[in-house]
């Protein structure tokens, strides 16, 4: 079903997707952190669709006009939890319209080390000749939900010098998306979390969108509606219960030991 109604998804989104849409992190940088306990919030975001991450997962690739990309930066080595959650949000799009955005994303993501090019670089998308060369004729985009990828700029100008077209990689880490199919979290509440161990010091982009396949049926009158959504990163090791027991125990022990130690009046 899918293969013959390519056509139409494409000649309907055209009327509804941002001029030029690329890959931007614009609202969308959780920040920089090292392994202390620290959370970052992201509000009033939305993807075009509730499709656009599942649909990354098929062998034609994905639209990354259907997602939307975050990032964050490591300094050190830290356990890093990613959560997110249907929304009612405010949109701005690229010409200066507000609305409010649906309720109803199945969210899914994806973690991988790498940034997408940004300024004063030219931005990433999926119609630059470099993507086109670096992926499948007939696919549907560059996103890839499960594994590397990469896509591409156009070639620009930098403070007049030529800085020609570059690919920006990102490699793949996990993922973790919302409902009720294999490998999903079980549980299609419209809120999917998941903690990613001792990620590495470096860059990170996320990639956010909707996990409902059959949302991309040309009938679904929401085809194109915005669905809100709110990232929350939280950073660092959270001490479980037993660990603060355990630090009890031992500061206990420790005053036992030293009342022992020290000398008693002779008097």
């Amino acid at each position: 079903m899918k293969k013959t109604l390519q056509c139409a998804f494409f000649l309907a989104g055209m009327a509804s997707l941002p001029a030029m849409a690329h890959v931007g992190y614009g609202g969308r940088d959780f920040g920089t952190f090292d392994n202390t306990y620290t959370t970052s919030t992201r509000i009033d975001q939305a993807v075009t669709g509730n499709y656009g991450w599942m649909d990354g997962t098929d062998a034609d690739y994905g639209d990354s006009h259907k997602l939307r990309a975050y990032r964050f930066t490591l300094l050190e080595s830290a356990n890093i939890n990613l959560t997110f959650e249907q929304a009612t949000s405010q949109v701005t799009d690229h010409l200066g319209n507000i609305s409010t955005s649906h309720l109803g994303l199945l969210p899914g993501f994806s973690l991988y080390q790498g940034l997408a090019h940004i300024a004063p670089m030219k931005a990433d998308h999926d119609s630059a000749n470099i993507s086109l060369s670096n992926r499948p004729v007939n696919a549907e985009g560059s996103f890839r939900a499960l594994t590397d990828w990469s896509i591409g700029n156009d070639p620009g100008d930098l403070n007049g010098t030529s800085v020609p077209a570059s690919l920006s990689f990102f490699k793949y880490i996990g993922h973790a998306y919302d409902g009720s199919g294999f490998g999903s979290d079980g549980a299609p509440d419209g809120k999917v979390s998941h903690t990613f161990m001792n990620l590495a010091a470096g860059d990170y982009s996320v990639f956010v969108g909707g996990a409902d396949y059959f949302a991309q049926d040309i009938a679904n009158p929401n085809l194109q509606s915005k669905y809100g959504v709110t990232g929350t990163l939280i950073a660092g090791a959270v001490p479980e219960p037993e660990t603060y027991a355990m630090l009890l125990a031992g500061l206990a022990l420790m005053g036992t030991v030293l009342r022992r130690r020290l000398p008693r009046n002779t008097a």
